[in-house]
């Protein structure tokens, strides 16, 4: 017995509202994650009165991701439900998976094809991935802001990197990465006994103006996408080679300068719709897996 169209469409409809909860959900999980790693920093630092502070800003925003999380979860529940007592046709062709699975086999993609032209000029780039981590590798936190500085230096990039003044006991740190004119991003690290970065807990960007604690996100959705992209990348430089992690990082996140200024390499264009959950985005997504780092709007990785 052949459905009716208009059900088909409705169900489909209602399958990308519940997608997207589920994006939402596991962002939130993120978040959540994050928080409570930190908060048992705070507990194991032991220390007044600053720690007290932290321990309470940590808690509440664990509370808010948490509450957000759970209308999510009844929100999406509804609508699987809905959506599952209609079963849809097979369809022929390539499966709706997701956007970040379709980005990977892309970026793959382009890697073996051997790509060596930048995005903009269509010149040679001056360092490859693989050289960027031997500069950096093994140093500690602050030889490696050294390092950076000089690179942008030299580069001519208006882009800086400094530590934000805390708490020396603790076993991490905060960098504040500045684009002129473009951004700030806050990287939460770990560190060891030699003061050397192990990971990176959090990495969230914001617009050049805004003045937001980074426990929380940007109130503009073209740095909510940047952020999620940045916590790809990260994953990425930690699986290639964690002992130049920060460097790799700070040394990818420059290449945003271009962020208002760059078409996409494939469609050319300036902006593009991305979902409905963040509209019209210029190129968010600077690859950090290929040979050159290149932007592209995410919807045409897809």
């Amino acid at each position: 017995m052949q459905q009716d169209p208009a059900e088909i469409r409705t169900a489909i409809e209602k399958n990308k509202n519940a997608l997207q909860d589920i994006e939402l959900m596991i962002n939130s999980l993120h978040d959540v994650r994050s928080s409570i790693h930190h908060v048992f920093h705070i507990l194991q630092s032991r220390t007044e009165p600053e720690s007290g502070a932290s321990f309470r800003e940590h808690a509440k925003f664990t509370y808010t991701a948490l509450e957000c999380l759970a209308k999510l979860a009844l929100s999406s529940d509804a609508v699987l439900n809905e959506t599952q007592a209609l079963e849809l046709p097979k369809l022929h062709g390539p499966s709706p998976v997701s956007i970040e699975t379709k980005q990977l086999e892309a970026r793959m993609e382009d890697q073996d094809s051997g790509k060596s032209k930048d995005a903009v000029g269509g010149q040679p780039i001056g360092k490859t991935a693989d050289q960027i981590s031997q500069e950096y590798k093994d140093l500690s936190i602050d030889a490696t802001l050294r390092k950076f500085y000089k690179s942008m230096k030299s580069a001519g990039r208006t882009v800086r990197a400094s530590r934000v003044e805390g708490q020396s006991s603790l076993p991490t740190a905060v960098i504040k990465v500045t684009i002129s004119s473009v951004l700030h991003a806050y990287l939460v690290l770990e560190r060891d006994d030699q003061s050397r970065c192990v990971s990176v807990s959090r990495i969230v960007a914001f617009g050049a103006g805004e003045e937001t604690s980074i426990w929380e996100d940007s109130h503009h959705l073209v740095f909510k996408k940047i952020s999620q992209i940045a916590t790809g990348a990260v994953d990425h430089f930690v699986s290639k080679d964690p002992r130049s992690l920060l460097g790799a990082t700070l040394e990818w996140l420059a290449n945003y300068t271009t962020l208002f200024s760059s078409p996409c390499v494939k469609c050319e264009k300036h902006l593009c719709f991305d979902s409905q959950q963040f509209k019209l985005l210029p190129p968010t997504f600077y690859t950090y897996n290929t040979l050159t780092v290149q932007p592209y709007h995410p919807q045409c990785l897809s």
